[in-house]
């Protein structure tokens, strides 16, 4: 039975991706990502737009930014932290065809990140860089239109955090793997022929 059901996953995966981008030469993007956390009361909203060129026909090699926001909210001590953050990458995306029309795609990201965080009492600055593999869903609606879905990521990043003000000065450095089912992503996407 496990054997009949990995020949069953492995055709599923192996289905009909390569009309996935025929005759399309760009793809042209953007999503928008949205978490809020009930536990840490933090909560953060990010656009991503994307540009990308076909280099297959179920493949693709592009560039994506981002702009995210996040605020974290402490009533006991009525403090109040945001953090804004500018991102930018490139990527590659690999299609496989689970039904027609319908693909399963994983997103492999290696870009940089401009930050700066405020709270009640201080101000950093962060600059940063990662890797991340995003996991999605993808429905081609027309032949133009694709709507796309996370699923999740898992990643590294690094990030440095300094402060030059008069009152302290900070230099901090961090690095961190993580895994992350908790900030889906839904987009758009307009293939260009």
């Amino acid at each position: 039975m496990k054997k009949f059901q990995l020949a069953f996953l492995l055709l599923l995966f192996a289905g009909s991706a390569s009309a996935q981008f025929e005759d399309t030469k760009f793809v042209i993007g953007g999503a928008i990502g949205y978490n809020n956390d009930a536990f840490s009361s933090v909560s953060s909203i990010g656009v991503v737009p994307s540009f990308a060129k076909i280099i297959k026909s179920d493949a693709l090699i592009g560039l994506s930014g981002g702009y995210y926001t996040s605020t974290a909210k402490n009533n006991d001590s009525n403090t109040k932290d945001t953090w804004e953050n500018v991102r930018a990458g490139i990527y590659y995306q690999k299609f496989y065809g689970i039904a027609e029309r319908v693909f399963f795609n994983w997103r492999a990201l290696a870009g940089m990140s401009f930050g700066n965080q405020r709270s009640t009492f201080s101000t950093y600055d962060t600059r940063g860089y990662e890797f991340n593999l995003m996991p999605g869903l993808s429905w081609k609606v027309t032949e133009n239109i694709m709507l796309q879905a996370s699923l999740g990521e898992a990643g590294y990043s690094y990030q440095s955090q300094f402060s030059d003000s008069q009152s302290s000065s900070v230099d901090v450095k961090n690095s961190q793997f993580n895994i992350r089912f908790n900030n889906p992503q839904l987009g758009v996407t307009f293939l260009i022929k």
